[in-house]
């Protein structure tokens, strides 16, 4: 995945061939439906390789991909409730041990993040840095460090909601 992600076409076989299985496997125990996991997993293999300049080169391959899948799963199975094509098998929650799936939206999250706080000055972002004890706090009166900090709050917020459309 690593050679891929930088760009060698090459290993897209390879990585197809080990994924393609175990993402098949997994929406087939989420979707209980062969038909459609076998879709789900054409889409999520689809979307991986869309995206797989996305890759965090030090992340959890299988993680990321099953949380693609388990992505398009709730996706399949949102559209077949709507169209009241949902089968009696309710959708699975299934979880190899909870820990991929969490550090695969821990990744999503901290990226999305990044993206929003370079959007804002410099100021805005050692202040909230710096409320998190990530950076020194500046030397100002603790009434202004507070006013700082609720205007960048406020402006986080605003720039997430711009970018994503929710808080």
């Amino acid at each position: 995945m690593v050679r891929l992600a930088n760009g060698d076409r090459r290993a897209l076989r390879a990585v197809f061939d080990a994924l393609h299985p175990l993402v098949l496997r997994w929406c087939r125990r989420m979707l209980r439906n062969a038909a459609d996991a076998e879709d789900a997993t054409q889409v999520a293999l689809e979307r991986l390789f869309f995206q797989v300049s996305d890759f965090d080169v030090h992340g959890d391959a299988l993680g990321w991909a099953l949380a693609v899948a388990t992505s398009e799963c709730r996706t399949l199975a949102r559209k077949r409730t709507r169209r009241r094509e949902t089968s009696d098998a309710p959708l699975a929650t299934i979880s190899v041990d909870g820990e991929a799936e969490r550090s695969v939206a821990r990744e999503e999250l901290r990226g999305a993040l990044g993206e929003v706080l370079g959007t804002m000055t410099a100021e805005d972002v050692n202040t909230l840095l710096a409320w998190i004890e990530l950076e020194p706090r500046p030397e100002v009166p603790g009434a202004t460090f507070r006013k700082r900090l609720e205007r960048a709050v406020h402006r986080l917020r605003g720039a997430w909601r711009a970018r994503y459309g929710l808080d």
